[in-house]
Protein backbone atom coordinates (compact mmCIF):
# COMPACT_ATOMS: atom_id res chain seq x y z
CA UNK A 1 0.00 0.00 0.00
CA UNK A 2 1.44 3.35 -1.03
CA UNK A 3 0.63 6.12 1.43
CA UNK A 4 1.89 8.99 -0.72
CA UNK A 5 1.81 10.09 -4.30
CA UNK A 6 5.11 11.45 -5.53
CA UNK A 7 5.66 13.23 -8.82
CA UNK A 8 9.45 13.15 -8.40
CA UNK A 9 9.21 16.47 -6.58
CA UNK A 10 9.19 16.68 -2.78
CA UNK A 11 6.93 19.74 -2.95
CA UNK A 12 4.19 17.73 -4.70
CA UNK A 13 3.82 14.96 -2.08
CA UNK A 14 0.18 14.40 -1.11
CA UNK A 15 -0.63 12.35 1.98
CA UNK A 16 -3.91 10.68 2.77
CA UNK A 17 -5.83 12.45 5.53
CA UNK A 18 -5.58 10.85 8.95
CA UNK A 19 -9.01 9.52 9.94
CA UNK A 20 -10.74 11.20 12.89
CA UNK A 21 -12.17 9.03 15.67
CA UNK A 22 -15.76 10.03 16.44
CA UNK A 23 -16.30 7.41 19.15
CA UNK A 24 -14.91 4.29 20.80
CA UNK A 25 -17.37 2.31 22.92
CA UNK A 26 -17.04 -0.94 24.84
CA UNK A 27 -20.22 -2.96 25.32
CA UNK A 28 -21.77 -6.39 25.78
CA UNK A 29 -23.42 -6.58 22.37
CA UNK A 30 -24.04 -4.67 19.14
CA UNK A 31 -27.19 -4.98 17.07
CA UNK A 32 -27.45 -3.56 13.54
CA UNK A 33 -30.89 -3.20 11.98
CA UNK A 34 -30.50 -4.56 8.46
CA UNK A 35 -33.24 -2.32 7.05
CA UNK A 36 -32.22 1.06 8.50
CA UNK A 37 -28.54 0.15 9.14
CA UNK A 38 -28.86 1.84 12.55
CA UNK A 39 -26.64 0.47 15.31
CA UNK A 40 -27.70 -0.23 18.90
CA UNK A 41 -24.98 -0.61 21.52
CA UNK A 42 -26.20 -2.86 24.35
CA UNK A 43 -24.66 -2.80 27.83
CA UNK A 44 -22.07 -0.02 27.56
CA UNK A 45 -19.39 -0.18 30.26
CA UNK A 46 -16.05 1.30 31.31
CA UNK A 47 -15.19 -1.09 34.14
CA UNK A 48 -14.81 -4.84 34.55
CA UNK A 49 -14.97 -6.46 37.99
CA UNK A 50 -13.20 -9.75 38.65
CA UNK A 51 -13.28 -12.02 41.70
CA UNK A 52 -9.65 -13.07 41.22
CA UNK A 53 -6.72 -12.66 38.84
CA UNK A 54 -5.86 -13.53 36.20
CA UNK A 55 -9.43 -13.27 34.93
CA UNK A 56 -11.13 -13.85 31.61
CA UNK A 57 -13.94 -11.71 30.25
CA UNK A 58 -16.20 -14.03 28.25
CA UNK A 59 -17.38 -11.65 25.52
CA UNK A 60 -17.19 -7.95 24.70
CA UNK A 61 -17.60 -5.75 21.66
CA UNK A 62 -15.77 -2.59 20.66
CA UNK A 63 -17.62 -0.15 18.40
CA UNK A 64 -15.50 2.47 16.63
CA UNK A 65 -16.81 5.27 14.39
CA UNK A 66 -14.33 7.08 12.12
CA UNK A 67 -14.54 9.85 9.53
CA UNK A 68 -12.25 12.14 7.49
CA UNK A 69 -10.43 9.27 5.80
CA UNK A 70 -9.93 8.74 2.08
CA UNK A 71 -8.74 5.52 0.50
CA UNK A 72 -7.37 2.35 2.10
CA UNK A 73 -5.86 2.11 5.58
CA UNK A 74 -4.39 -0.74 7.59
CA UNK A 75 -6.22 -0.53 10.92
CA UNK A 76 -5.33 -2.06 14.27
CA UNK A 77 -7.56 -2.26 17.34
CA UNK A 78 -5.45 -3.11 20.41
CA UNK A 79 -5.99 -3.63 24.12
CA UNK A 80 -3.09 -2.36 26.24
CA UNK A 81 -2.30 -2.47 29.94
CA UNK A 82 -1.45 1.17 30.76
CA UNK A 83 0.93 0.16 33.57
CA UNK A 84 3.46 -1.18 31.06
CA UNK A 85 1.96 -0.33 27.62
CA UNK A 86 2.01 -4.07 26.95
CA UNK A 87 -0.54 -5.28 24.36
CA UNK A 88 -2.85 -8.02 25.65
CA UNK A 89 -4.91 -8.49 22.47
CA UNK A 90 -5.36 -7.00 19.05
CA UNK A 91 -6.86 -7.33 15.60
CA UNK A 92 -5.75 -5.94 12.24
CA UNK A 93 -7.62 -5.41 9.02
CA UNK A 94 -8.16 -3.16 6.03
CA UNK A 95 -10.40 -0.11 6.21
CA UNK A 96 -11.74 1.71 3.15
CA UNK A 97 -13.13 5.23 2.95
CA UNK A 98 -14.88 6.23 -0.27
CA UNK A 99 -14.66 9.91 0.68
CA UNK A 100 -13.74 12.06 3.72
CA UNK A 101 -17.40 12.72 4.64
CA UNK A 102 -18.18 9.02 5.06
CA UNK A 103 -18.56 7.63 8.58
CA UNK A 104 -17.07 4.14 8.81
CA UNK A 105 -18.17 2.00 11.75
CA UNK A 106 -16.28 -1.02 13.07
CA UNK A 107 -17.71 -3.73 15.31
CA UNK A 108 -14.94 -5.86 16.76
CA UNK A 109 -15.85 -8.81 18.99
CA UNK A 110 -13.50 -10.37 21.53
CA UNK A 111 -14.06 -13.68 23.30
CA UNK A 112 -12.13 -14.90 26.34
CA UNK A 113 -10.13 -11.67 26.79
CA UNK A 114 -7.61 -12.29 29.59
CA UNK A 115 -6.54 -9.71 32.19
CA UNK A 116 -3.55 -10.64 34.34
CA UNK A 117 -4.09 -8.01 37.03
CA UNK A 118 -6.33 -5.13 38.07
CA UNK A 119 -5.57 -1.67 36.72
CA UNK A 120 -6.12 0.77 33.89
CA UNK A 121 -6.37 -0.52 30.36
CA UNK A 122 -6.99 1.13 27.01
CA UNK A 123 -8.52 0.25 23.66
CA UNK A 124 -6.32 1.90 21.04
CA UNK A 125 -7.15 2.58 17.37
CA UNK A 126 -4.21 2.78 14.95
CA UNK A 127 -4.41 3.63 11.22
CA UNK A 128 -1.37 3.01 9.03
CA UNK A 129 0.84 2.78 12.13
CA UNK A 130 -0.38 6.07 13.66
CA UNK A 131 -2.38 6.00 16.93
CA UNK A 132 -5.51 8.08 16.29
CA UNK A 133 -7.66 7.45 19.35
CA UNK A 134 -8.10 5.49 22.55
CA UNK A 135 -10.65 4.65 25.23
CA UNK A 136 -9.64 3.96 28.82
CA UNK A 137 -11.35 1.44 31.06
CA UNK A 138 -10.50 -0.21 34.37
CA UNK A 139 -10.37 -3.76 35.65
CA UNK A 140 -11.02 -4.00 39.39
CA UNK A 141 -11.03 -6.64 42.10
CA UNK A 142 -14.02 -7.73 44.22
CA UNK A 143 -13.34 -5.31 47.08
CA UNK A 144 -12.99 -2.20 44.91
CA UNK A 145 -15.90 0.16 44.29
CA UNK A 146 -17.27 0.40 40.78
CA UNK A 147 -16.90 3.85 39.21
CA UNK A 148 -20.07 5.93 38.69
CA UNK A 149 -20.71 4.35 35.28
CA UNK A 150 -21.91 0.77 35.08
CA UNK A 151 -19.61 -2.18 34.69
CA UNK A 152 -19.59 -5.86 33.86
CA UNK A 153 -18.22 -9.01 35.46
CA UNK A 154 -15.37 -11.26 34.36
CA UNK A 155 -14.82 -14.87 35.37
Amino acid sequence: MDVTENNDNADNVTQKPTPTVLSINICDNIIRDEITKKVSLIGLFSAIRANNFPCTHPLLHVHVALTNGHGKYQTDIRFLNLADDKPIAGMRGPLLFQNPLQVVELNVCWQQLRFEKPGEYVVQVICDGVPIGERKFIVIGPQQDMPPTSGTDAK
